[in-house]
């Protein structure tokens, strides 16, 4: 696709709910290479935004002609919104899931070929610091190759939680936050999986959300990742645990801000030990049996950091003219993984990726 020029990039948003205001907005703020021109959200109110704020997307296209359009609107709107931005010219970045069906997500595929301009969606996950040092220790001697992948996520549910459109999608813990999850998986594994097995028990609430997630993809080579999404816990809040397991050393991470002061005596080598450490978002560490080393943290802010990293290599693929991240093209296989995984909870079979 055609490379943009070097000059300062300018941008429109649908949606100005907790995501646009809370991460997208902080996250432009800090891209001197961009500017918001305007901005869509029927529930906002004129005054609160340094932007003005128009009646419809189609408006805000209209009169802003911006270069980049991005869509922080419920899951149902995206796919109509997509196409708008580029009937408008504009390249779009989008939240994710970007379509809700690999019918609509193919369509927007070919669309932004035949239109010359990207779409990217929000995989912010895979921009966040504990993350990367998680990828970028796969395949050295100190881990070895990648064989097992667990992630477990407890989720304090609440009315707050469940406010708005996520509280009414019987699609809810998969569809909403699980897609990050299979989305980090093929970008551990830097491969699809080529099957999906999953569990989504709703009890005494047959019609409701999906509020447990119990979810196995296979690799190749009889490698595997397994998946907890718990929101049934009244326990306390674990937002994202994972455990990379390698041939030769394992990586955890953990994101949830934290100081944490530990002493005590190594199991084996009975060795008496005193650590302390900050993480204000986060953190990664490296274990080859009692040891470990830290990694990464996080800031504290860390879905704005995370966006503005993958906006910032977004804005650099199109000055280079190259392939930016997180495609739509890609993220299709990934609607692909969370689609499956809900056929296969309901039909109580594995499902084998065809992609």
């Amino acid at each position: 696709m055609k490379a943009e020029s070097a000059m300062k990039l300018k941008i429109a948003i649908a949606g100005l709910g907790a995501a646009g205001r809370k991460i997208h907005l902080p996250a432009y703020g800090r891209l001197p290479d961009l500017e918001v021109l305007g901005g869509f959200d029927p529930s906002a109110r004129k005054g609160d935004f340094p932007f003005p704020l128009f009646s419809s997307a189609g408006e805000l296209l209209e009169r802003t002609r911006p270069d980049l359009f991005a869509i922080a609107t419920p899951p149902d709107s995206h796919y109509e919104l997509i196409r708008l931005g580029l009937s408008h010219g504009c390249h779009v970045l989008c939240e994710k899931p970007f379509t809700t069906t690999l019918e609509e997500a193919t369509e927007v595929v070919l669309l932004s070929r035949s239109s010359r301009r990207w779409v990217v969606v929000n995989n912010q996950f895979r921009f966040m610091n504990v993350h990367r040092a998680a990828k970028e220790r796969i395949g050295t001697p100190e881990f070895g190759e990648l064989l097992f992948l667990d992630a477990q996520q407890t989720f304090f549910t609440s009315p707050e939680t469940e406010a708005g459109w996520r509280g009414r999608d019987t699609r809810r813990a998969c569809k909403e936050f699980g897609i990050h999850v299979l989305d980090l998986c093929r970008f551990f594994f830097d491969e699809d999986p080529v099957a999906v097995t999953a569990r989504m028990p709703k009890g005494r609430h047959p019609e409701g959300p999906d509020y447990l997630n119990l979810i196995q993809l296979e690799f190749s080579q009889d490698r595997v990742a397994s998946i907890v999404l718990d929101r049934l816990s009244r326990g306390r809040n674990r937002y994202l645990d994972l455990r990379l397991d390698g041939s030769a050393g394992s990586v955890e991470t953990h994101l949830g801000g934290g100081v944490e002061l530990c002493a005590g005596i190594r199991g084996g080598t009975r060795r008496p030990f005193l650590s302390f450490e900050v993480y204000p978002g986060g953190w990664a560490r490296l274990y080859q049996g009692e040891r470990l080393r830290s990694l990464a943290t996080d800031p504290l802010d860390l879905f704005v950091h995370a966006t503005q990293r993958l906006l910032q290599a977004f804005l650099e693929a199109l000055a280079r003219g190259t392939t930016p991240p997180c495609h739509a093209e890609d993220n299709r296989r990934t609607l692909a993984l969370m689609l499956a995984a809900y056929e296969s909870a309901e039909s109580r079979q594995t499902v084998e990726m065809s992609y």
